[in-house]
């Protein structure tokens, strides 16, 4: 399915986080590419997948794919296409603060927790760099968006600074806010995830 090309800030930001959900680059988000991501945050980053942190990585995709489906898979097909990710991550999420909390940050939180690989409750740019691999971001914007976020210049990010960059990348349209920075220039001519660009 073609997607027009975004509109705003909020679609762009959308459109560049499917490429990293879109594992197999088929054009849709789906369970294996579900269970695809997890396993990469957790090889990437090192962590057992049945530790306790491991565990808790994998339930929460899990019950994020369980969100995704309820909220997002209008035609019940088993699978999400570029435009229902869109509409779904907007409507589910940007515009209902108390559904993003339910819905999207305990994935975050699972995530972050797995980054932080010594639990000092603090990511350092070699953990960053790692959370990015695992995200198929260019290590290039893996860099720049470091940069950007560690604001203080102290050459780390805290978990709980990291969840208020990744709310504001999944539900703000400010061009000035700090989170578009999540995953590097969000506005680069191309973004590359394995063998997939998108324009």
């Amino acid at each position: 399915m073609s997607v027009a090309a975004p509109q705003d800030l909020l679609d762009r930001k959308f459109d560049v986080c499917f490429t990293h959900a879109d594992i197999d680059g088929n054009g849709f988000f789906e369970w294996e590419d579900v269970l695809a991501l997890a396993t990469r945050i957790a090889d990437c980053l090192g962590e057992p997948k049945d530790s306790p942190k491991g565990q808790k990585l994998f339930q929460t995709f899990t019950d994020f794919w369980t969100y995704v489906q309820a909220k997002m898979d209008v035609d019940n097909d088993g699978k999400v296409s570029p435009e229902e990710w869109r509409n779904g991550l907007r409507n589910a999420f940007a515009k209902d603060p108390e559904a993003y909390k339910a819905g999207f940050r305990p994935l975050a939180e699972a995530t972050f927790k797995v980054c932080d690989r010594d639990g000092d409750g603090s990511l350092e740019q070699s953990e960053f760099a790692k959370f990015h691999e695992a995200f198929g971001c260019k290590s290039a914007n893996s860099e720049l968006a470091f940069q950007k976020l560690d604001s203080d210049g102290d050459g780390e990010l805290t978990v709980d600074e990291l969840l208020s960059a990744w709310e504001e990348y999944y539900t703000s349209n400010d061009p000035n806010a700090r989170g578009n920075w999540l995953y590097g220039d969000v506005w680069d001519e191309t973004v590359v995830v394995g063998s997939k660009i998108i324009r």
